[in-house]
């Protein structure tokens, strides 16, 4: 690596120049607004509703008016939560879900008693954080009225309620990301790769985050436009940059556990199988999607499983544009999210959560609707309704996402 001095980073594409601190608390009271709607839904109306058939958790805990918010995967990382992990190879087990939410479950339950309760909170909070970090974002890079345009976007999408305070690890691993890529972006490298191995902790699909650090930290040095040809420059690149890859760790260390403890690094990935979830060409194809649509017998059960893959394809279809306004780096990890999210699952579901966490192309579709304010204000207002609508639906026991 030479020794002179650093080029300055590149100004991200699409950015102000102003270095003005945006305020963040207006979306902080955006989040607690529309927290306070969801709640006020999910502790009135799914007790007076018909309960589904079927397996369901039903987690008995106080205040009845939370219990809601404790559905389905809920009940694994509470278990992970208060007895730690088990693996027997063939059969479904807890090793499937990555230890950063269960751990902050159990920490924040030797606090407030109960494990559903510290979940709740934990995913308030981060759900929260993403709010403040996602606008501190979109201020660096919109105009004021597209930044709201596009927070109002996100946290109104009809599956935002898995930010607001289910029992899931969406918040935390969003939260992470955003804190990752902010720390990359005001120079510190460092701090970012360890605000990345949080979300590498947190879901499989944070280890995309790994190569989108290491992307953006040579777009920012300007080594991926190099003069003499090839990908790379790289008597740009700099040692320190080299601090993202510290985002690995938290994948890492959780191999290593899942092999001191199981004798199998990938026991998450092999898992897999007793969910007919493995990697190969039936989930690649989507050979179950299509048998499952067979199987739809409501114009409801149409709408809550074809919503999967038709917002999968509307994100992709905001990918190029992502590219354009915010560089590599985020077009890197905003296509390799949608993607590798897309071609794990079996049939798509499941998607609509996944892609919250694919947060530039909200700031592309808050542009996009500024151009447009008609269009806007339907838009929001019916993701809002939507949004009601399944909060309560995922809090009666319906399987979602």
């Amino acid at each position: 690596m030479p020794s002179e001095p650093p080029p300055a980073p590149l100004q991200t594409p699409g950015a102000t120049v102003s270095g003005a601190r945006p305020a963040v608390w207006p979306a902080l009271a955006a989040f607690v607004v529309v927290a306070g709607a969801l709640y006020l839904v999910m502790g009135l109306i799914p007790s007076h509703l018909p309960i589904p058939r079927g397996p369901r958790l039903q987690a008995s805990f106080s205040p009845s008016w939370l219990r809601g918010w404790a559905q389905w995967d809920s009940g694994w990382y509470a278990r992970i939560a208060d007895d730690g992990y088990a693996y027997v190879p063939g059969r479904q087990s807890s090793v499937a879900f990555f230890p950063a939410y269960p751990l902050m479950m159990a920490i924040v339950g030797q606090v407030v008693g109960n494990t559903y309760r510290a979940g709740v909170l934990v995913t308030l909070s981060a759900g929260a954080a993403v709010a403040v970090l996602l606008f501190t974002w979109l201020r660096a890079r919109l105009a004021p009225a597209a930044a709201w345009s596009a927070l109002g976007a996100f946290l109104l999408f009809p599956y935002a309620f898995y930010l607001y305070g289910a029992v899931y690890a969406d918040a935390l691993f969003i939260a992470a990301v955003l804190g990752a890529f902010l720390l990359l972006d005001a120079n510190r490298p460092l701090l970012a790769g360890l605000a990345g191995a949080v979300a590498t902790a947190a879901r499989p699909v944070g280890v995309i985050l790994v190569v989108a650090l290491a992307v953006r930290a040579l777009e920012r040095r300007g080594a991926l436009r190099p003069a003499g040809g090839g990908l790379v420059d790289w008597r740009r690149a700099r040692w320190a940059d080299a601090g993202v890859l510290l985002s690995a760790l938290g994948l890492a260390a959780w191999c290593v556990y899942l092999w001191a403890r199981f004798g199998d690094p990938l026991a998450f990935a092999s898992v897999q199988r007793a969910w007919d979830q493995a990697a190969g060409p039936h989930t690649w194809l989507k050979v179950q999607f299509f048998r499952d649509m067979t199987d739809l017998r409501s114009p409801r059960a149409w709408v809550l499983f074809m919503a999967h893959p038709v917002l999968t394809l509307a994100a992709a279809c905001l990918v190029p544009r992502v590219f354009r306004r915010f560089g590599v780096g985020y077009g890197v990890f905003t296509l390799l999210l949608i993607g590798m999210s897309a071609l794990s699952t079996k049939n798509f579901f499941g998607m609509a959560r996944y892609l919250l966490a694919a947060f530039p192309c909200f700031a592309v579709l808050g542009e996009l609707l500024i151009e447009r304010p008609g269009l806007r204000r339907w838009a929001l207002s019916i993701s809002g309704v939507g949004l009601l609508g399944l909060t309560v639906v995922f809090g009666t026991g319906y399987y979602l996402s």
